[in-house]
């Protein structure tokens, strides 16, 4: 009695061992698929990856982000709103007000600002280069630029001083225009013009429209010229240096 208990035991026993091991192997060959899928789908979004990166490479750059943080008040107004970005250069800009306000409906795009500022490489790139430029300003947020009214003063990177009544900086393209009378001060002297238009990045002055320049003697010379005296009419071009 006691060899056949002993032999069915055994028997149970290498049964139990058989079906381990099958779930065992079992459970390996699943492992090893699972890791088969999980490299065929990293190697999958790898190649679109690429694939991605290389159509791109013909394209134009991309739009520049535009950040809002803000401190909401009681009102729909906002208080010290700061918006950020690129230009297609990848020139940083940020743009801050003391206070802003978004238009409804169609013109949900558009926000007016109260004394708006604005820190970019177009503009003096000095300790003080965000500054008010002007009394009131609407950005356009699916146009990139900032439109800008009343008192506005814009300052290059290479001493050039424009005040006028309207002008319009378009961040994406980096171009400055003002449709309006403006009277400008230059490191050479004076100027006015019933319009103006800044390109490439300042380097490039359009002045149109009765055009008068005074030039600043220098101070070497033995004749001194009148200062309320003007020179030129007609359209200027200046290249800054």
């Amino acid at each position: 009695m006691s060899a056949a208990l002993t032999f069915s035991d055994g028997q149970m026993i290498g049964q139990r061992r058989a079906r381990s091991l099958a779930t065992a192997r079992a459970r390996s060959r699943f492992v090893a698929g699972l890791r088969l899928v999980l490299l065929a789908a990293g190697a999958v979004v790898a190649l679109n990856a690429l694939v991605q990166i290389v159509l791109s490479g013909g394209r134009s750059a991309p739009s520049p982000e535009v950040a809002l943080s803000a401190t909401a008040g009681e009102s729909e107004r906002i208080i010290n709103p700061r918006f950020t970005g690129r230009d297609e250069g990848g020139t940083p800009y940020v743009i801050t007000a003391e206070t802003a306000e978004r238009r409804s409906g169609a013109e949900q795009a558009l926000i007016d600002l109260e004394g708006p500022t604005l820190d970019y490489a177009l503009l003096d790139d000095g300790a003080d280069a965000s500054r008010v430029l002007a009394r009131h300003g609407v950005f356009d947020e699916s146009n990139l630029s900032l439109h800008l009214e009343t008192d506005v003063r814009l300052t290059t990177r290479s001493g050039y001083v424009f005040d006028t009544q309207s002008a319009t900086l378009f961040l994406r393209e980096g171009v400055v225009t003002g449709p309006q009378p403006v009277h400008g001060l230059a490191p050479w002297g004076a100027v006015r013009a019933d319009r103006f238009e800044v390109r490439e990045d300042g380097q490039h002055i359009i002045l149109q429209g009765d055009v008068r320049t005074r030039f600043n003697a220098p101070a070497s010379s033995d004749t001194q010229q009148d200062p309320n005296s003007d020179a030129g009419a007609g359209r200027s071009e200046e290249n800054e240096p």
